[in-house]
């Protein structure tokens, strides 16, 4: 248990790609990590759910959602969908009341800033429907015969995104998006890659993933912005 003294403090806290419900998700290490915080606002930036089939979520990972329930009582909590819980807008909006966004913009410090999960940037996934869906079914199958450390899914995983390039299509996608939407920072998941670009006034931050070790997460505080490690 962390003490309220030892706490790290930051204003804005953002994580993504907890998939819920799935092996590799590591419900316990991010509920850690909110506990060792303090901070104004939490993005949590899509996919935080395997899918919308709740049945598959284990007692950790309702853990983790009670603790973001208190969380909401404190800070605020920004819920974006992503591609993996596509729909959650409607779902949440019905049964909780709260808010979830496709895009959220805010302003802060003098800055515009932008947070979408980033499959809206991902061509394959968006042209290759029943594809994505196959490959899916084959990597959830994977995950039950995994070792323990499902360091075998993780792997997979990390080499097929990086076979379609998907990164850097997402990360300049985003980027002319964020031009379009005349915002300074952007922020995206997805690609499970942490991820940091200047281009022109535009800057890309990719928060990276909870399914692989080390995972990752962003703290905002004035204009610091910095990408961290968790394992």
């Amino acid at each position: 248990m962390v003490s309220q003294h030892n706490k790290n403090k930051t204003h804005t806290l953002i994580l993504s790609d907890f998939h819920l419900g799935s092996r590799v998700s590591r419900s316990e290490k991010i509920a850690e990590l909110l506990k060792s915080f303090e901070f104004k606002k939490l993005i949590l930036l899509g996919d935080i759910f395997e899918s919308l089939n709740f049945d598959r979520l284990k007692k950790s990972d309702w853990d983790l959602l009670s603790l973001i329930n208190e969380i909401s009582q404190k800070s605020k909590v920004i819920w974006i969908e992503g591609n993996h819980d596509k729909g959650l807008t409607n779902l949440f909006t019905l049964v909780t009341g709260s808010k979830v966004y496709k895009v959220y913009k805010w302003r802060y410090q003098k800055n515009k800033y932008l947070a979408i999960h980033g499959h809206q940037f991902d061509n394959f996934l968006v042209n290759n429907v029943f594809l994505s869906y196959l490959a899916n079914v084959i990597y959830n199958l994977i995950q039950l015969v995994d070792f323990r450390n499902k360091r075998i899914s993780r792997f997979i995983k990390r080499r097929s995104k990086g076979w379609l390039k998907l990164s850097k299509k997402v990360a300049n996608r985003a980027i002319l998006y964020a031009q379009i939407q005349r915002v300074d920072f952007i922020f995206c998941g997805h690609t499970h890659r942490t991820d940091e670009i200047k281009k022109g006034n535009i800057h890309y931050y990719n928060c990276g993933c909870w399914t692989d070790v080390p995972s990752s997460y962003i703290t905002l505080d004035k204009e610091d912005i910095v990408i961290h490690k968790y394992f």
